[in-house]
């Protein structure tokens, strides 16, 4: 299970790096839209998560060097804004990179199949009435620091409402050292 649970980390570090630097450009203001961003890895590396149910349960920014739609670089030059928020952004992204691999999602707020014996509050379910099924694992993502150098968040990954895994982790982003440069390939020419 340990095993799975660190490439699902790795996958996780993998499609928010991707979804960063998709969107970059020069200037002072680059606009970060959720439409443009589509999957680019392979889905055939992950095929054994082909056909497993995921709950994408919530996406959080506790970021304190960002806004609410927006980052910005560490000199504060640039400033990166979306065209939803950074919750939503993060959440379209991942929700397209699970679904390009074959991961169903399940909706346990809205999909009927997925509604267990709820009290009834102003005839929605109340708070205490979401809960992941049995079986199925449910990821949170929370964003804790943002730059277009470096993002920090937290992984926690639930199973049958225990905690599977809790993980803080770094992405470096890339290291250029002119905006200018901020707009070629970020791998090495000799890579």
């Amino acid at each position: 299970m340990k095993k799975n649970n660190y490439k699902l980390i790795l996958f996780a570090v993998f499609c928010t790096c991707t979804m960063l630097l998709g969107g970059c450009a020069s200037g002072k203001k680059i606009v970060l839209t959720q439409e443009k961003y589509s999957p680019s890895f392979r889905a055939a590396e992950f095929a054994r998560y082909k056909g497993k149910k995921l709950v994408l349960g919530s996406f959080f920014n506790q970021a304190q060097n960002t806004k609410t739609y927006n980052y910005f670089s560490p000199d504060k030059q640039l400033n990166y804004e979306g065209n939803v928020s950074l919750e939503n952004l993060y959440l379209n992204g991942f929700t397209k990179a699970f679904k390009h691999i074959g991961v169903t999602l399940v909706d346990y707020v809205y999909d009927e199949d997925y509604r267990g014996p709820r009290h009834w509050w102003w005839g929605y379910p109340g708070p205490a009435g979401y809960r992941a099924p049995k079986g199925v694992p449910e990821l949170q993502f929370t964003l804790l620091s943002m730059t277009d150098q470096e993002l920090t968040f937290k992984i926690i990954l639930f199973k049958d409402g225990q905690t599977k895994l809790d993980k803080d982790l770094t992405c470096l982003l890339y290291t250029s050292p002119s905006p200018r440069d901020r707009t070629r390939s970020r791998m090495p020419s000799s890579a």
